[in-house]
């Protein structure tokens, strides 16, 4: 429900292409609030008309909130909470680090979300440039969108060609951050008739770089390595074909490519840093970067049978990620530190201190602003992990297509066969010295004396991999799926509407591991494992449109992902565990929703809202055992959550836009978790989140010096995250009472903007009063004194220039 062009932040400065019609801009502040047509039933249909819970971006609305990425669009969807360290989403509560994907990911009719196969296992998001439309949809969508669509759906929808404009989109934008380095941008997308009605293109290129605002410093020599050393470029190249082979076929080739490279990431040492100041100090020795691209390759047939549609598309989806998801410095040196205390390694008490670490009073490796390794000079130790995604996808449906019968339907027929690598390693060619020094007497335990008759010291002082590797850990995974699925609404009266759907999906996962390295206490017998479903989702809903404005519909849905089956590893080595992990099962939830679609006012005030109740069973849950390092899957317990979602806008008068949403979820587990004899939660344990979003804007348009402008404010508010999570319970495994809840977060933008000919010049100030909360405090252990943190971006003001004819 939103106002599709009045207070778009538009178009780039292209005049000497002699487009001179005056832009949407101009034309969008009269009368009533238009209306945004969205395909959340893979079908066109007015969103007011939809009985769902659906949030909508146009490109338009894109424009406006100067969106580069989905982590702007958060702020303006109830009822999601997003990681933009692992881009996970969350929606309704539902999020798990563990098992498959539980919100889908789709690029047009493409799903791109990546199975927990390993530690980092991070999903990629396209950017947020030349899309017609971003759909947020809201509970379980099982039925259109199968597996991994537990919580919900967001997808990315990309511009069709047209066959009989020329069109042109552009922006570009420099900005500045407070305490930072600078940030630039260029796009540009092109596109109309090859040939009049029947052969059109459209492409597309855009760069950005994100200027960085924390300082790398070298933790032993004090000396700064790189200023401002967050920062990030993305590239971003598409294409596509439009050929209208006869007036019922219509064929579209398209190709979609992204490459994001994360000089560094977010987080900063907190006792070395001040964010009130604009002191950002990061000392973890390695660079902790993350590079991702993507390919897409698709292609969608439209063949209008007459009385129905047959749409087919099949696409390739390529990726490859190397991150370096946690400092391997850090793990290692936090993990040996924990095994002087505990005794998992053997210390002889009769050596003396060696290197100032006295082994009968073991001293922290890590204090809270520095490494504390007094003798033994600068240690480095890098972790890499590797996902790979090859998937194909064929999907052919047929529907009907005439939206006025008193029986709308759909059928079709989906198959993916994926393939997902995932590497794990840490490189550390100083793990024998490091031993050596922390056990003293070679003699006695070190890694260059002979053998100890100690098992587990011995295995840790073993030759290196031949790459330098102490840890490699590498899971190839297959997951095949083949579904039947159908939907169809019957007009019981013209305004009570049934709708009923079902999937029917048989799915397979398998996956072949190898583990070596001392850390692994390897080499590892190279296992399998496999794991066999035939999951079923059915819905059901029931609309009644009361008026041509006013709308209430009443939906019960259930959602699934895929099970799986866990690599093995040295059962040994651990001491929570003493049987090894097999597979785990599909878990699923069960979504009632209840809620209304208005108009008011002549259509110059639209409300549309809905409350729900989910419940969520046989969770898939990652159990990680801090003794040995490792982690596996485990299906235990169940969780409730239930809120509200309210959207709405209102146009007081023409010249004034308002809108605002409003969320509310709370999730909690309902039953007592426990795998391998760890409690992972107990009943009434709050799943992780903010239980409250709320978000606020105001545009003005009008004219100065004979120029259409406009100004316009934002206010957006997250609330403290839950307090009463897992890692709170004194009965947790995970419990860790100095891992504090996210406060709140109050981030006011401001932007102001004015026409000249076919460009819009935009000033912009996000996050204008510089809001700094300390965001996602984290440590490698509860025994480890060095806090990490995020941080928001700081006051970041620039300037737009945007075309769109």
């Amino acid at each position: 429900m939103r106002k599709i062009v009045a207070g778009a932040v538009f178009p780039l400065a292209i005049a000497f292409l002699g487009l001179d019609q005056a832009p949407a801009f101009a034309q969008a502040t009269q009368g009533g609030i238009e209306e945004v047509t969205v395909t959340a039933t893979r079908r066109a249909e007015s969103l007011n008309k939809v009985p769902m819970s659906i949030t909508a971006f146009t490109s338009d609305r894109l424009d406006q909130i100067n969106a580069k990425s989905f982590g702007d669009l958060v702020a303006y969807t109830p009822g999601v909470n997003f990681n933009a360290d692992t881009n996970a989403i969350s929606i309704r509560g539902v999020n798990s680090a563990a098992g498959d994907a539980t919100t889908g990911i789709y690029i047009d009719d493409t799903p791109i979300q990546l199975r927990t196969l390993g530690f980092g296992s991070d999903n990629a998001l396209p950017a947020v440039f030349d899309l017609e439309r971003v759909e947020v949809l809201r509970g379980p969508q099982g039925t259109l969108f199968g597996a991994g669509s537990e919580g919900g759906t967001v997808r990315f929808i990309t511009p069709t060609p047209s066959l009989t404009d020329f069109q042109v989109f552009g922006r570009s934008e420099v900005s500045t951050t407070q305490d930072g380095a600078p940030s630039y941008e260029a796009g540009l997308a092109l596109g109309g008739p090859i040939a009049d009605d029947k052969l059109g293109f459209r492409v597309s290129g855009w760069w950005r770089h994100d200027g960085g605002w924390i300082d790398h410093v070298d933790p032993y020599t004090g000396n700064t390595i790189a200023k401002n050393d967050n920062h990030t470029e993305t590239y971003v190249l598409r294409g596509e074909l439009l050929w209208q082979a006869t007036s019922n076929l219509a064929i579209t080739p398209s190709v979609f490519y992204q490459n994001r490279n994360v000089n560094n990431d977010d987080e900063y040492w907190v006792a070395l840093s001040d964010p009130g100041s604009g002191r950002y100090i990061n000392e973890t020795p390695e660079q902790m970067g993350n590079k991702d691209r993507f390919v897409l390759p698709a292609v969608k047939v439209d063949w209008n049978l007459g009385g129905a549609d047959l749409i087919s598309n099949t696409s390739y989806f390529d990726r490859k990620q190397v991150v370096q998801d946690y400092s391997g410095t850090l793990y290692n040196l936090s993990y040996f530190q924990q095994s002087e205390s505990t005794g998992v390694l053997p210390i002889d008490y009769s050596t003396p201190c060696t290197g100032g670490l006295c082994l009968n009073a073991p001293q922290p490796l890590l204090l809270p602003g520095a490494i504390n390794l007094p003798g033994f000079g600068p240690y480095r130790s890098t972790n890499y992990v590797t996902n790979t995604q090859r998937n194909f996808t064929q999907e052919v449906r047929v529907q009907s297509n005439d939206p006025n019968d008193q029986l709308v339907w759909v059928v079709g027929a989906f198959f993916t066969q994926q393939r997902q690598l995932s590497v794990e390693e840490i490189h550390d060619p100083q793990l024998a010295a490091l031993t050596d020094y922390l056990w003293g007497d070679p003699t006695v335990g070190g890694c260059y004396g002979p053998p100890t008759g100690d098992v587990l010291l011995d295995v840790w002082c073993e030759d290196l991999l031949p790459n330098g590797d102490d840890y490699i850990n590498h899971t190839l995974g297959h997951e095949r799926q083949i579904a039947l699925f159908g939907n169809a609404t019957y007009a019981i009266t013209p305004d009570l509407k049934l709708q009923v759907g079902a999937r029917i999906a048989k799915t397979h996962f398998d996956y072949d591991n190898y583990a070596d390295g001392p850390q692994d206490f390897g080499p590892n017998t190279p296992n399998s494992g496999k794991q066999n479903e035939t999951p079923f989702t059915p819905m059901a809903n029931l609309t009644w449109q009361i008026s041509d404005d006013d709308m209430l519909y009443a939906t019960v849905s259930k959602g699934y992902r895929i099970g799986g089956a866990n690599a093995q590893f040295p059962i040994g080595a651990c001491t929570e565990i003493t049987q090894a992990p097999g597979a785990y099962n599909s878990d699923t939830v069960v979504n009632y929703e209840a809620g209304s679609k208005d108009n008011f006012l002549n259509n110059r005030l639209q409300l549309s809202g809905s409350v729900f109740y989910l419940n969520w069973s046989n969770i898939q849950q990652l159990n990680y055992l801090p003794s040995c390092g490792f982690q596996y899957t485990a299906n235990v317990g169940s969780a409730r959550s239930t809120g509200f979602d309210l959207e709405g806008e209102w146009l007081p008068i023409d010249a004034l836009d308002i809108d605002f949403s409003l969320g509310y979820t709370d999730a909690e587990f309902t039953t007592t978790s426990i795998a391998g004899g760890q409690l992972l939660a107990s009943k009434g344990d709050k799943l992780p989140g903010s239980p409250w979003t709320f978000s606020l804007g105001a545009q003005y348009n009008g004219q100065v010096l004979g120029h259409d402008a406009f100004i316009r404010a934002d206010y957006e508010y997250q609330s403290q995250t839950a307090t009463d999570v897992v890692t709170h319970d004194p009965l947790a495994s995970s419990f860790d009472p100095a891992l504090v809840a996210n406060p709140e977060q109050n981030i006011v933008r401001l932007k102001a903007g004015a026409t000249f000919g076919n460009t819009i010049v935009t000033l912009f100030a996000d996050n204008l009063f510089n809001s700094h909360p300390q965001l996602d405090l984290a440590h490698q252990d509860s025994d480890t004194l060095l806090f990490e943190a995020t941080a928001l971006r700081p006051r970041t003001i620039g300037v737009t220039l945007t075309y769109r004819n």
